[in-house]
């Protein structure tokens, strides 16, 4: 009798096949990397990319890695010139930007300390509570 249960059981297992779990794949098209592209060249996230996909960022980065590095190219690009243009135009707080992020230019300060104003150097008087 055990037998028969066994066999009954083996036999329900071979019947029910394991079912996969999580999404289907995702099967990029004209459609969505025209999407991802367009969204991308307007600055927008990879996250919110994904989520307009309905699919996560590791698949987008995985599926639609020129659309989005071409429309992060566009995206810097236009901004870019807005900056550099502004900056030609005579808007100093674009010069100064520019400047600063393109041609390495920083602002600097420099402290000296001296000793009194006849430029004599610093007098220091160490001060340890032991008497000599």
């Amino acid at each position: 009798m055990s037998d028969n249960k066994d066999i009954d059981i083996n036999d329900k297992m071979e019947e029910s096949s394991p079912k996969k779990v999580g999404r289907p794949p995702h099967l990029p098209n004209d459609d969505t990397r025209k999407q991802v592209y367009e969204l991308s060249s307007v600055g927008t996230r990879y996250e919110d990319i994904a989520t307009v996909l309905g699919i996560s960022a590791d698949t987008l980065t995985k599926y639609y890695p020129e659309e989005l590095k071409k429309g992060r190219i566009e995206a810097n690009a236009a901004i870019a010139s807005t900056l550099y243009e502004k900056a030609k135009s005579g808007d100093t707080t674009s010069m100064i930007f520019w400047l600063k992020s393109r041609a390495q230019w920083k602002e600097t300060q420099k402290h000296e300390h001296a000793g009194d104003p006849d430029g004599a150097p610093v007098q220091v008087k160490v001060v340890t509570g032991i008497d000599d």
